[in-house]
């Protein structure tokens, strides 16, 4: 995606090292501090769900790369759970994935993931993140870089999924951060 080009190889260098580094502590220690990077991306418009998948790739490569040291790296699928289930917790995954489906139909097109990403902004707004769809919209919702067609199914995914938040939410995710350090 255009938007996380630069900045998206950066993260995968420098907070993709800091995660490594973070499966030598306690599981507890490494959802906390995970949980801390998610608010602190949401809140900047890039989703939890990009984290969620980072780690869940991060854990296969590492595996593969180094087998001895798997159950160390567990940690880091063990704190991508966690994302997912606060994730769960507003729009279940059948829910998740319609709603990415019907932006990917109705918006013309584009950028790969972006229907996800707006999808999980919502779950990331409903999980008490209150930056995390207005920081993602004013690039993925910008007229001037998207067709109408693109802002109007833009609108409407985020009206969707709310609504299926609202009817779904059963509690809000425990983020144990300060949302004002975010």
């Amino acid at each position: 995606m255009a938007r996380y080009a630069e900045r998206g190889e950066a993260f995968s260098r420098s907070d993709g090292g800091y995660l490594v580094t973070l499966t030598s502590h306690p599981l507890a220690y490494v959802i906390q501090q995970i949980k801390w990077l998610g608010v602190l991306l949401a809140s900047r418009g890039m989703p939890r769900w990009l984290l969620e998948s980072h780690l869940d790739l991060l854990y296969d490569e590492l595996s593969a790369a180094i087998p001895k040291r798997r159950v160390k790296y567990r940690k880091l699928l063990k704190a991508a759970e966690r994302l997912r289930e606060a994730r769960y917790d507003w729009i279940p995954q059948p829910d998740f994935e319609t709603l990415a489906a019907a932006f990917a139909a109705n918006s013309g097109g584009g950028l790969a993931n972006a229907g996800e990403m707006l999808v999980s902004a919502v779950c990331d707004e409903f999980c008490g993140i209150a930056k995390a769809v207005p920081s993602l919209v004013v690039w993925l919702g910008d007229p001037a870089r998207f067709s109408a067609q693109w802002c109007a199914a833009l609108d409407q995914t985020l009206d969707c999924a709310r609504t299926v938040a609202t009817r779904n939410g059963r509690y809000p995710a425990n983020l144990e951060v300060s949302m004002g350090a975010a």
